[in-house]
């Protein structure tokens, strides 16, 4: 089996969601220029948003999936249209939760006075662009799933500089400040996903069509369950770096945490290509037949497996210059962080693949138990002995021993499932699987 088509999809995922990420420095950059405290305020509403953004992937991931699923009996245009319906209304139920609720999480985060700028109309326009955001994304990812990554990766690019002149136009132009980040944000989304749409006619999608019950149930259920596996690391780094700020008997100059809190800032860098890896084969896989699934690994392992290592090594001997040149951190506390990222990479590399498997077999509530046991019971006890003895050494493997227990439950779950996948939508019938 040529492996040319699945790097090739890979790196075009890759590029597409670096290119989203590009186009968030670019409104930080553009809003710190409005002066007072609203490059703070636009970095607050970013972490509050996270329902937002979970829910963005989480309908995405669940969709593009189907969608591969659908693609071996012949009914891709069903599911672009059914899954299209359900993301933008998960969507617009993520912009009615976070009309209510941004405005709160501001002012406790901020304080009234210095939130109330921020209030009105950058939250409302903000939460009018979630439903295009959800679909346009959604809409993104079944391109990724039928081959045609190339024309997500253009719009992504284009996007850039159009985001940049709209934030120039509403900002600065008409006059809307902070509220005009937003405003452009909104238009560009909605733009993103009329584009879209135009591009998924050529496969079948022509109106938006209503699911059956079964397949609502079965698509919303899980998104669900991929929401939360979004959220809860990026929950349990915040705990994290909350046992790092308790007022511990060796933590008196806070080097400990500025040191955790600016490693695990590099960690989401270093893991970025392997969370694309999981994303790329859980959409990849399901198009194949069941039993092309293992060959699959063939070529990724191939290739996959020396650069992890290479970067593995890379990381173990340059983490020092890492610090002092980037970060400008030193002493063990970063230093022992990185050396342990660097020997957990070639696990996280087989649990990308695994990871991958899992969700090509819709496998959702289980791995995002087990990733969660992982993160918020195994993770934590290390850390707070780690902590309590003032051993970085023991803290750490906090980032090797969770993964190595979360791969190994995850494979085992894989064993242990029917050769066929289960809670695939009947996209003719209504029926599951």
């Amino acid at each position: 089996m040529t492996s040319a088509p699945l790097w090739r999809g890979y790196w075009f995922l890759f590029a597409s969601t670096s290119a989203a990420a590009f186009i968030m420095q670019i409104d930080l950059a553009m809003v710190a220029r409005l002066g007072g405290r609203a490059s703070g305020a636009y970095a607050i509403l970013m972490r509050i948003t996270l329902l937002d953004v979970a829910v963005t992937i989480a309908c995405a991931a669940v969709a593009a999936i189907a969608l591969g699923h659908a693609q071996k009996n012949g009914e891709a245009a069903e599911a672009i249209e059914k899954t299209c319906v359900l993301s933008l209304a998960l969507g617009v139920a993520t912009a009615i939760f976070g009309f209510f609720a941004y405005p709160v999480f501001l002012d406790a985060l901020m304080g009234d006075a210095a939130a109330t700028p921020y209030i009105g109309a950058p939250i409302i326009w903000l939460v009018a662009g979630a439903p295009f955001r959800v679909l346009s994304n959604t809409q993104g990812f079944l391109l990724h799933a039928l081959g045609r990554g190339g024309s997500v990766l253009t719009w992504k690019l284009a996007e850039i500089p159009a985001k940049a002149a709209a934030n120039v136009l509403f900002m600065q132009t008409l006059g809307f400040g902070f509220a005009g980040c937003f405003i452009a944000g909104c238009v560009v989304a909605a733009a993103s996903s009329f584009w879209l749409w135009t591009r998924l006619h050529a496969h079948g999608a022509r109106k938006l069509r209503f699911p059956e019950i079964a397949f609502a149930r079965s698509f919303l259920s899980g998104a669900f369950w991929e929401a939360l596996r979004v959220l809860s690391p990026r929950a349990a780094m915040l705990f994290s770096l909350t046992l790092f700020s308790l007022p511990w008997q060796y933590a008196t100059n806070g080097q400990r945490l500025d040191s955790y809190a600016a490693a695990q800032t590099f960690m989401l860098f270093i893991l970025g290509p392997l969370i694309t890896l999981t994303r790329y084969l859980a959409i990849y896989l399901p198009k194949q037949s069941l039993e092309d699934w293992t060959p699959v690994l063939a070529p990724v392992i191939r290739i996959g497996a020396p650069i992890a290592l290479t970067a593995a090594i890379l990381l173990l001997f340059g983490r020092d210059w890492i610090g002092a040149t980037l970060y400008k951190q030193y002493g063990d506390w970063w230093s022992v962080f990185l050396a342990a990222l660097a020997l957990s990479v070639p696990i996280r590399f087989v649990g990308s693949i695994v990871r991958g498997f899992a969700l090509a077999r819709q496998s959702f509530a289980k791995l995002t138990l087990i990733d969660a046991l992982a993160q918020w019971l195994i993770a934590p006890l290390f850390i707070l002995v780690g902590l309590s003895v003032n051993r970085p050494e023991i803290a750490y493997q906090s980032l090797i021993w969770p993964e190595v227990i979360g791969v190994f439950l995850i494979w085992r779950s894989l064993q242990s499932e029917p050769a066929e996948p289960v809670g695939v939508p009947g996209l003719s019938k209504g029926h599951v699987q």
